[in-house]
């Protein structure tokens, strides 16, 4: 399982491609060769190796109720808003612009590496998200470290 951490900075070429850093391709391996980005929460996008892609779209598929309305609604978004990519030689991703248009990317962006997958944020949204997230970090992150 690939584990991905830290955060970096970065911007969009004028082809709306995205160099992914190498201490995140190298976690990675050779799972990036083909992976998948999708619209992820809080205005952000999801860049997964396939394994985890799969992984995710399990979990939509197995969670959906034939009662809950809201669970073909879910499925639905997150199947329309995927799609496979593959890093170039120079190791950028194109960012497909209508998924560059949902979350408001310019030309800054921050790279977070999350666990098993990459969030790929709009630079000043990463930024506000990260300044309340420290502090519920600071207020309930106490009992992790003890």
């Amino acid at each position: 399982m690939t584990e991905f951490f830290g955060s970096f900075s970065g911007t969009l070429d004028a082809k709306n491609r995205l160099h992914v850093p190498i201490r995140l391709r190298e976690a990675a391996g050779d799972a990036l060769d083909t992976c998948y980005l999708t619209l992820g929460m809080n205005g952000s996008l999801y860049l997964m190796p396939k394994d985890e892609w799969r992984r995710l779209s399990t979990r939509f598929e197995s969670n959906i109720k034939t009662d809950d309305a809201d669970g073909p609604v879910l499925h639905r978004v997150f199947v329309a808003n995927t799609f496979e990519v593959t890093l170039d030689k120079q190791s950028r991703v194109q960012i497909p612009l209508e998924l560059a248009a949902k979350v408001g990317f310019q030309k800054d962006v921050k790279i977070l590496g999350y666990h098993r997958r990459i969030e790929i944020w709009p630079a000043d949204k990463f930024d506000l998200q990260m300044k309340q997230d420290e502090e519920t970090y600071q207020q309930k992150g106490k009992k992790l470290f003890q």
